[in-house]
């Protein structure tokens, strides 16, 4: 690891830590532990169930891509990916870990890394597209509610760069123009993994069929994701309207996905706090409910972990290509 990476995590780690610090520092410990102490676990049964409900959703929207590309990976397989990518997630500086693992591990089993690459680039596109569609929808909401339009900018701005990003792959000529202007357009292997890159998106695009269906799993998971907030609130016996977590998770989860801390950390709390205390929240359940969805999503995620402990130690020793996913 170079200098450069080590710093930037370093700063990641410092407003992180900052974060935390801040927000925590005057919350009574003994307060804390009594009311995570008291979290009703017969809520947890339904979380784990919309948790493993997501992670197939995902690979389901991840096959659809890939077959519309001319690669067949049976859909299990697909789960077992995604599970071991968040479990890389909880020990890489962003999601970029996770990812990087699931274009290995799917580059290996097609022998087509581009293709891997552009799948998981689309599934990332189309999941953060419908966040940011509803980031924007909870913020006119909120921005109604509270009569404060500061909450609707920056999911708009956001919502603007990523169609931005979308029409430069859909015309290519700005990528194109981009790579001329670097000169990088000099090397060859660049031009041919843009050009299977570009290939890929127009499998994706000619396809209108499979781009509603992209979209529609892609809104159903972020709902999911709500819900799951809402049952960790009813865990907490927090009695806040429905409403507000429908309106404050996607931005929420806007937030901590700037790539400026360690997973969300500080940023996500920071959300919790100042959403939920406009809701009615006291300073200790918001700061509880964050506690609690970190907890959650980290033991969801190391459930990742065993998988991939599984999967080492069923690999044919001679012939590990052979072996299949569990």
């Amino acid at each position: 690891m170079n200098l450069k990476k080590m710093l930037l995590i370093a700063a990641k780690l410092l407003v992180s830590g900052g974060l935390l610090f801040l927000l925590y520092r005057k919350i009574p410990l003994h307060d804390l532990q009594e009311l995570l102490g008291s979290v009703d676990y017969r809520y947890l049964v339904p979380i784990g169930g919309l948790l493993f409900f997501n992670t197939v959703l995902s690979a389901w929207k991840w096959r659809l891509l890939l077959l519309a590309d001319g690669v067949d990976i049976p859909l299990p397989t697909l789960t077992v990916t995604y599970l071991i990518g968040s479990f890389y997630n909880l020990f890489l500086p962003s999601s970029i870990g996770g990812d990087s693992y699931r274009i290995f591990d799917i580059a290996k089993k097609s022998s087509d890394g581009v293709r891997a690459a552009a799948s998981v680039f689309a599934d990332r596109f189309s999941g953060f597209l419908a966040l940011v569609i509803l980031s924007l929808v909870s913020s006119i909401l909120v921005a109604l509610e509270f009569r404060n339009l500061m909450f609707f900018v920056g999911p708009l701005l956001i919502l603007l760069v990523l169609l931005a990003v979308l029409t430069a792959l859909v015309k290519q000529k700005p990528i194109r123009y981009f790579l001329a202007v670097t000169r990088l357009d000099r090397f060859q292997v660049v031009t041919r993994l843009v050009e299977k890159f570009f290939l890929s998106f127009q499998c994706y695009g000619a396809d209108r069929r499979l781009l509603r269906q992209v979209m529609v799993i892609s809104f159903a998971f972020q709902l999911s994701v709500i819900c799951i907030v809402y049952l960790l609130s009813l865990a907490l016996h927090a009695s806040v309207s429905f409403f507000y977590f429908s309106a404050f998770v996607p931005l929420i989860t806007l937030l901590e996905a700037l790539p400026i801390s360690i997973y969300g950390l500080g940023l996500r709390d920071v959300g919790y706090v100042f959403f939920f205390g406009w809701a009615g929240m006291t300073n200790l359940e918001t700061r509880s409910l964050a506690l609690l969805f970190l907890g959650v999503t980290v033991g969801y995620s190391l459930v990742g972990g065993i998988v991939y402990l599984f999967r080492i130690f069923s690999a044919d020793p001679i012939h590990p290509e052979k072996a299949e996913s569990p």
